[in-house]
């Protein structure tokens, strides 16, 4: 019983000790959120090589990918085979449309990638309104997502939304 007491004794004053810090005692412990060394972005480009977010029907699209090294000094990625970039589509509700890198086949070697402080690197792929299954997707609203397969914080892009718009005669020409 004496132990129980103890143990209820410890709780209590535990429990005393929380209930007197004042609100907001906690932000001076809190550590400062670091960002990711890099950052990636995808722009998307038309036939002509204009950013634009709307398209037509069949035209291809070019996807510019890009990544940053944020830091201070140099930093390397370690990729795990010579695939660079990858680019993704996926619908307003998120299910991927289409994947760059999808069927294609890769050198199994480690490749290294170094930026130096403020270095980007750019990489392109190209798409021509399909899925997975090589169908033409319906004209609608999209999100392309561009990313580096190096497994850092900041390798991976927002998604940029876009629009495929009916062609001129609303006839889907499907090319």
């Amino acid at each position: 019983m004496r132990k129980q007491f103890r143990g209820r004794a410890s709780l209590m004053a535990t429990l005393a000790c929380l209930l007197a810090i004042p609100s907001g005692g906690c932000a001076a412990h809190e550590e400062t959120v670091t960002k990711p060394d890099f950052e990636t972005h995808v722009v998307l480009k038309n036939v002509a090589g204009e950013e634009t977010r709307e398209f037509r029907v069949g035209e291809t699209i070019t996807f510019v990918v890009t990544i940053r090294n944020r830091a201070d000094a140099p930093r390397t990625l370690t990729l795990s085979t010579s695939q660079t970039h990858d680019c993704l589509v996926e619908t307003a509700d998120h299910k991927e449309v289409w994947r760059l890198s999808s069927g294609r086949m890769f050198a199994q070697i480690i490749t290294e990638l170094t930026l130096k402080p403020g270095e980007s690197r750019t990489f392109t792929g190209a798409w021509n309104q399909t899925d997975a299954k090589s169908r033409p997707v319906p004209p609608g609203d999209y999100g392309a997502v561009g990313l580096v397969p190096g497994r850092a914080p900041g390798c991976r892009s927002d998604a940029v939304p876009f629009t495929i718009r009916p062609s001129a005669g609303g006839k889907s020409t499907g090319s």
